[in-house]
């Protein structure tokens, strides 16, 4: 925004004639900067237009640096006007104009006016400075990007990417003022906790942010999915369980009935050939595994008794 601060108006009375000059700035934005117009008209002290006068134009800004130097002259109605260019990024502060009109005949006329510059910039601003999401899921908030002081560029919108969040603008690069809106998707797999998304408005060299706290929390397909996973663990379990179960009791049984057959065939002949036969296969059933220790210790003591009683 220009202000204009009118800082002398003199009419100087050095001669038979005088001139006075009187200016204002009519400042219009660009995409290169502000131009700037200076117009105004000279004239006597009879408020009569001054022609033909030569005027000399000087713009020192801020820092005490000439920004424009020029020469104009007065129309026939004593008009004149002159145009520079200011750019965006020059300082803020006042701007001061020196003006001097010389004329045969005339006394030199001298004023200085001044406006106040301050550059065109942009603000971002959010309907939320937290969110919290499931994962999976996602939510969304606007973002408004405001012109100051009449910024009318166009300002790119990004965020600085963080693992397992996924930022979109819509629309991604508007002229302030607007807005956009946000979209914030998690993925299935993000980490729980709590992220910062930092959300950024770029134009040319001006670069503004406006930080997000995101935090994730446990979705409910995860939780299906963790019940799920929970339960087929539980099932293996129980079927591995089963298996060896019935593995253990078939093995067993099947030394039962080894052993069954073993004692029918001993009981059936009790001579000393029998039962060295049937000890020479209980040795045989022990080397297999058919037979368990305490089921062999306890036939082959009756078998030995046996052998004792038929010798």
């Amino acid at each position: 925004m220009l202000l204009i601060i009118i800082l002398a108006f003199p009419a100087t009375v050095h001669g038979t004639k005088t001139m006075s000059i009187q200016a204002s700035f009519n400042p219009v934005q660009t995409e290169q900067g502000f131009e700037v117009t200076i117009s105004g008209r000279i004239f006597d002290v009879y408020n009569q237009s001054v022609s033909n006068a030569v005027l000399s134009i000087q713009v020192i800004d801020p820092q005490g640096t000439s920004v424009h130097v020029a020469i104009a002259y007065s129309t026939q109605t004593g008009q004149f006007q002159d145009t520079f260019l200011l750019q965006s990024n020059s300082p803020g502060g006042n701007y001061t104009t020196y003006l001097v009109a010389a004329k045969p005949g005339y006394d030199t006329a001298h004023i200085s006016i001044a406006f106040t510059f301050s550059s065109p910039d942009f603000l971002i601003e959010t309907t939320a400075s937290s969110l919290s999401i499931q994962q999976g899921q996602s939510a969304m908030l606007t973002l408004t990007i405001l012109s100051l002081r009449g910024y009318a560029r166009p300002v790119n919108l990004t965020a600085m990417s963080v693992s397992g969040v996924s930022v979109q603008f819509t629309p991604g690069a508007v002229v302030p003022s607007a807005t956009t809106l946000v979209t914030f998707s998690v993925a299935y797999n993000a980490q729980l906790g709590n992220r910062t998304i930092t959300l950024l408005g770029v134009s040319g060299s001006l670069t503004h942010r406006v930080v997000v706290e995101l935090a994730i929390t446990r979705g409910s397909r995860q939780l299906v999915l963790s019940t799920l996973m929970i339960l087929g663990t539980l099932i293996v379990i129980i079927v591995l369980l089963a298996f060896f179960y019935r593995r253990s009791r078939s093995r067993r049984r099947q030394r039962e009935v080894v052993v069954e057959e073993l004692i029918k065939q001993a009981a059936g002949d009790s001579g000393y050939v029998a039962t060295a036969r049937a000890i020479a296969r209980l040795e045989e059933l022990r080397a297999l595994g058919k037979v368990d220790d305490a089921t062999y210790q306890k036939l082959k003591k009756e078998y030995e008794k046996r052998l004792e009683k038929s010798t």
